[in-house]
């Protein structure tokens, strides 16, 4: 499974590369900047289901668009809801050891995937739909983690610059990942979460 998203994510970003960087460097400024701040609690949500539109298009085949970086923005609550609950149970595993904050961490990291494809979809539901979709899956996307961590270390090798094509790689690759888990689960979700 790992080998054939990552190979897709590589194709998906063949011809985009430069439109990826730079998406990718946007985001991470704007996020970077808001977390340093209360306002962080806010954006952080909406910028994250953005991110997850903007890939998700990628993925897909459509045009990838800077804007679509703002669209979660377009239902306030959901990825507010989604943001601070995901935010008190993954700190609340961190304190009980590290490994039970990994694993609630692993559990919940397609939420933001989920609201991005179904903007409508309350926090809590897509916190339950990520943790159930995640059944099973949990230990490879750990794996798929390990394998962005050691590209990390080489990117250190090239005094950061790596990082700027290994961003927009990690997020398709993660795309790539929920696409691969939703149609593997496509029984636990409504037809309309299916994607033709």
């Amino acid at each position: 499974m790992i080998s054939k998203i990552t190979s897709a994510a590589r194709k998906q970003l063949s011809n985009i590369w430069i439109i990826a960087v730079l998406t990718m460097l946007a985001a991470n400024i704007i996020i970077g900047l808001v977390s340093l701040t209360t306002v962080g609690i806010v954006v952080i949500g909406h910028l994250s289901v953005g991110l997850a539109m903007w890939s998700l298009d990628i993925a897909k085949g459509d045009e990838p668009r800077l804007e679509r970086l703002f669209d979660g923005f377009k239902n306030f609550v959901n990825p507010l809801v989604a943001y601070i609950l995901m935010s008190v149970l993954v700190v609340a595993g961190f304190l009980f050891f590290i490994i039970p904050g990994i694993i609630v961490a692993l559990g919940l990291s397609q939420t933001f995937f989920i609201i991005a494809e179904k903007p409508e979809t309350d926090g809590i539901k897509a916190l339950q739909q990520s943790w159930n979709m995640m059944k099973g899956y949990k230990t490879t996307y750990f794996l798929l983690f390990l394998r962005y961590f050691l590209l990390g270390i080489l990117c250190v090798l090239t005094l950061g610059l790596g990082f700027l094509l290994l961003a927009p790689y990690v997020q398709i690759t993660n795309t790539n990942f929920y696409l691969e888990v939703r149609g593997n689960t496509s029984d636990t979700f409504d037809e309309q979460y299916i994607v033709t």
